[in-house]
């Protein structure tokens, strides 16, 4: 099922009471209690899931789940965030997994928010994070004090069969449940069977819950399915409430896969500790920083002698997405990873961002209809946040300079500078970066990974529990990783210092290609340049750089911005060519890496039919991870590629539902292979 099945989401109608109290129009229900709202988030899902007293006897660096039916304000999520800050270790992880099926609009998000002011430094954050664009499916906000926030836009029941990767082990993760949301007598078909059931599916041993509602359907639902329950005086006015713990009558056992489960490892053993990670650029920077601040040791390997040495190493770098008007895998997880790194690089690389505002301009006829059905398709208006359609005339104004056609403005996207992203991605305690110095062979050894590197000259051995190859069209000279699709694509950058016409330039613009507003160089703070580009050639791997290629970039901006092409022709022109790494459907490759030879023995009989379900997991290479195939949106895409890469070595709950997972999987590949009868 699509993430964008809907559009536009259905956001949440209020009525505002005269003492500041939000009211859902389509349930006539409160959001929390008249009284106190706070209070009784304390009283009756704090206090009675015990969770003072488990946060502070948590292990350093231990993971703590909470389950939530209801997101509503988010009071709950702050209330919890807040305590967890006064008691947990430091070092812990705290992931909160919400369901909602109406999300507030985020200016309603920040008046219910006001009412609570002693949460204004856990509120603020909330609307900083809080996504632009609410499409249904699985957003992942991260905030600081490892805190992680999984909202599900959908409805309870399928919001958490969305997260659920079909294996009983990993998805067994829920440490306590906030079983909230409009009473069951306004909102009975929220509390069904299969909301229970799915409930138990995510619920780990020792998990425990608490509700405000002592209704009958509750009670039995969950008595079905295994919670014992207990009555206990509930909050304000209401004379009783729930809570209860998980004991289900046969506890461990195993179900049938729901469908062939070719995405998923063995059982999990022990979680690595070390971490190998081959490569420096954005795929390996932004892995080895999500892994790092998992309190994952983590050693990154890098050829050259700096982060970005390769593909990530131009001067300036377009941040943006292209948006689908279809829905389906691609669009979807544009959509969430322009979101998603949005709000990951202010919050660690600010001083290399220059997030001002992009345009996305429609040159030809044919790109004019395609952006009018992404602004259909997702209801973008002058008001969106996301993205705001723009004439001619108001595309020229936000540039600086004249623009002939009309385009997509987004407000929170622009520029940025690849080394000094990679480099400050890097600057972390548990990450060892180990720049000129070449990882020669990758090997396994017993369960453990033994890479052979070469710096100056100087072999050495080293040993860690896991590796992750995020060496781009270099993972082909792995063994192990050598059959993935990934194909060359040779792209060469233009820079052209500024002259007068190009300086008026305030934003970036992309359209059939792309350039960035006038920067000071590396080499010097008084010059300044732009870059522009780049070439697309598919297949070819030298990188020197070709004069045919900058009169090509040439030509591609004049289309843009003829008078500022027409400036920069008089002048010599510097590049940089580079290859990056693409794979056939477009999508990067992020998780763990089967047994080749194991597959087809496994799979086989997908050959003569492709749905047929088959309930046998195959070998994999033990915690052997890649994340690769980016192509030309690298910066966009791998915050979130890096983030569902962490949750598979973790175990945590995904960033992104099963579907996208899959969809992301290194060996989906294979298994459509052997579904079209292929070699694989």
């Amino acid at each position: 099922m699509s993430e964008q099945e809907k559009k536009p989401v259905n956001l949440a109608q209020l009525e505002w009471r005269d003492n500041g109290q939000p009211v859902s129009s389509a349930f006539d229900d409160i959001y929390f209690s008249t009284a106190s709202g706070l209070e009784e988030t304390r009283h009756v899902f704090l206090a009675h899931n015990h969770l003072n007293e488990r946060w502070a006897n948590l292990a350093d660096g231990a993971t703590f789940t909470i389950g939530e039916t209801g997101f509503g304000t988010g009071l709950n999520f702050l209330a919890a965030w807040q305590l967890w800050q006064q008691c947990a270790p430091a070092s812990a992880q705290l992931h909160f997994v919400s369901v909602e099926k109406f999300p507030l609009h985020p200016q309603d998000l920040r008046r219910a928010m006001a009412l609570w002011p002693e949460l204004r430094e856990f509120s603020e954050q909330l609307i900083a994070h809080y996504p632009t664009y609410l499409a249904p499916g699985v957003h992942r906000l991260n905030f600081a004090g490892n805190v992680h926030l999984t909202l599900i836009i959908d409805e309870a029941c399928r919001g958490f069969e969305r997260v659920q990767l079909d294996d009983p082990q990993r998805d067994s993760t829920v440490n306590a449940w906030f079983l909230d949301g409009f009473a069951p007598s306004k909102n009975p078909e929220m509390w069904s069977d299969e909301l229970f059931d799915a409930i138990a599916h995510l619920s780990a041993a020792d998990c425990t819950f608490a509700t405000f509602t002592c209704a009958g359907i509750v009670k039995r639902g969950l008595k079905a399915v295994g919670f014992a329950l207990e009555k206990v005086p509930g909050f304000g006015h209401k004379r009783e409430m729930l809570r209860g713990r998980f004991a289900p009558a046969t506890p461990g056992q195993q179900r049938a896969h729901q469908a062939t489960p070719w995405h998923l490892p063995p059982s999990r053993g022990n979680v690595p500790v070390s971490i190998a990670v081959i490569g420096a650029g954005i795929a390996g920077a932004t892995a080895a920083r999500a892994l790092a601040e998992r309190n994952f040791h983590v050693t990154v390997f890098e050829q050259g002698e700096e982060p970005g040495s390769g593909a990530s190493g131009n001067d300036q770098g377009i941040l943006y997405a292209k948006l689908s008007p279809k829905p389906g895998p691609n669009g979807d997880f544009n959509l969430l990873a322009l979101q998603f790194a949005q709000r990951f690089y202010p919050s660690r690389c600010a001083d290399a961002i220059h997030f001002d505002g992009l345009l996305q301009l429609a040159e030809t006829e044919k790109e004019q209809q395609l952006q009018q059905q992404v602004i259909d398709h997702l209801g973008l208006d002058a008001d969106a946040l996301l993205a705001q359609p723009v004439s001619a005339r108001r595309a020229s104004e936000l540039a600086g300079v004249d623009l002939a056609m009309p385009g997509l403005h987004f407000p929170d996207a622009g520029w940025l500078r690849p080394k000094q992203v990679c480099r400050s991605l890097l600057q972390h305690p548990n990450i060892d970066f180990r720049p000129g110095t070449q990882v020669c062979s990758v090997r396994q050894s017993s369960e453990c990974w033994e890479l052979q590197t070469d710096s100056t000259g100087k072999t050495e051995s080293q040993i860690f529990d896991a590796a992750i190859l995020c060496s781009a069209n270099f993972n082909r000279q792995f063994p192990h990783t050598a059959p993935l699709p990934l194909q060359p694509i040779r792209g060469q950058v233009s820079f052209a210092e500024a002259t007068p016409p190009s300086r008026a330039l305030k934003i970036a613009l992309c359209g059939e290609g792309y350039i960035a507003p006038a920067a000071p160089t590396s080499d010097t703070e008084e010059r300044q340049q732009h870059s522009f580009g780049a070439t697309f050639k598919l297949k070819q791997t030298d990188t020197e750089i070709r004069e045919e290629e900058h009169r090509e970039n040439l030509e591609t901006l004049a289309s843009l911005l003829p008078e500022i092409a027409e400036s920069f022709r008089n002048q010599p022109l510097r590049g940089r060519a580079a290859l990056r790494a693409a794979t056939p459907d477009y999508l990067p490759m992020a998780g763990p890496v089967a047994e080749w030879e194991q597959l087809e023995n496994t799979y086989g009989a997908l050959r003569k039919n492709r749905k047929q379900l088959i309930d046998q997991r195959t070998p994999y290479q033990q915690n052997l991870y890649v994340l690769a195939g980016l192509g030309s949106r690298g910066f966009a895409y791998a915050p979130l590629a890096a983030e569902v890469l962490a949750a598979w070595i973790s175990g945590e709950v995904m960033p992104v539902s099963a579907d996208l997972a899959k969809a992301l999987h290194p060996m989906r590949f294979a298994i459509r292979a052997l579904g079209k009868n292929r070699d694989v």
